[in-house]
């Protein structure tokens, strides 16, 4: 693809977790494509890991507990929008999945959100408002431990949390055992879910239980929202505050992607955030570093101008696993000299 005038590429592109982080495919696709094409990067994010690094602002650490009341400090950017002195924090770094590697079933049900109070408590001073990135949590206590810690408090702050999935409340429990819950243990789990959310309807007077995206970070978007908060779409947040409507607008090609394209990746996720700012004039590809069928019919059924790669059916797992950065390499240069 090389037309007289320049074309200008968008990469827009999540990690691939485990295997590379988005900073590291952004200069790879960046690299690939060398002097030929303008390139623009677009740092995104749907909540989860890498939410607070898109917004820009001085960043402090606050003292927090972890998932399993590990101490440690959690970073929390101070931006100022719209002369409104916002905190931006990420439940990722303060109660993520990365503190443990393979938690035991107990571990996984026993973890606790509390350390995201922490957070929240100590960078409420001198703001007006906070954000919170709610994706990538090792919990589903459905926000209890950060509702009491919270609760004890009587802090009074705006709250929005922005999340990575639309799941309600109790869809909560679709995500646990990728935190390593066990299967036997989800009737478990969504019993004391639906205790937390009567909790939450008869302390708070608001019914948690149906409402879309509070089951994200493990159910604690429905504790930030029995408290207040106003639940947002994640990427939409994180586009709104980087034009990135206007950006797609202006490129010719665009190249997003994460690890993984399955069910999750079709409620929020970047992928299919950026695809749906998309129009049949671009050409658009999206590599993953694996896919599940389905999800692909799904998403070319919306966005029928879209060419998705798989790393794993393309080069096998050991490659894609281990020379991540060279196949994305490889597949983007092959698709952008194609015509």
């Amino acid at each position: 693809m090389t037309p007289d005038a320049p074309t200008r590429v968008l990469v827009a592109i999540d990690k691939f977790r485990s295997t590379a982080t988005a900073q590291e495919l952004r200069a790879t696709i960046r690299a690939t494509l060398g002097d030929h094409f303008v390139c623009d990067e677009a740092i995104l994010s749907d909540g989860g890991e890498g939410f607070r690094a898109a917004f820009e602002g001085v960043t402090v650490t606050v003292p927090v507990r972890g998932p399993w009341g590990e101490k440690h400090e959690a970073p929390v950017t101070i931006a100022l929008g719209a002369g409104v002195r916002v905190a931006v924090l990420e439940v990722a770094e303060i109660v993520g999945r990365g503190f443990r590697d393979a938690p035991s079933p107990r571990e996984a049900l026993d973890a606790s959100s509390a350390g995201v109070a922490d957070a929240l408590i100590a960078a409420a001073e001198g703001v007006e408002r906070i954000v919170v990135g709610c994706g990538g949590s090792a919990t589903s206590d459905g926000g209890e431990g950060f509702y009491d810690a919270w609760r004890d408090a009587g802090v009074h702050v705006a709250l929005t949390a922005a999340t990575d999935v639309t799941a309600t409340f109790l869809g909560a429990t679709r995500y646990a055992a990728q935190k390593g819950v066990a299967r036997a243990d989800l009737p478990l789990l969504e019993r004391r879910l639906r205790r937390v959310a009567a909790r939450y309807a008869r302390e708070c007077h608001r019914d948690v239980i149906e409402v879309p995206r509070s089951g994200a970070a493990g159910g604690l978007a429905g504790a930030l929202y029995a408290v207040g908060a106003e639940l947002v779409s994640g990427f939409d947040e994180v586009a709104r505050l980087g034009g990135l409507h206007g950006r797609l607008a202006g490129a010719d090609v665009v190249i997003t992607g994460e690890g993984r394209l399955d069910a999750g990746s079709l409620e929020g996720k970047v992928v299919a955030g950026v695809c749906a700012l998309t129009s049949p004039h671009q050409r658009v590809l999206v590599v993953c570093g694996a896919s599940d069928a389905d999800a692909v019919r799904q998403l070319r059924g919306r966005y029928p101008w879209i060419h998705v790669e798989d790393l794993v059916t393309r080069f096998g797992e050991s490659r894609a696993r281990h020379e991540t950065l060279a196949s994305v390499a490889e597949v983007v240069r092959e698709f952008t000299v194609r015509r």
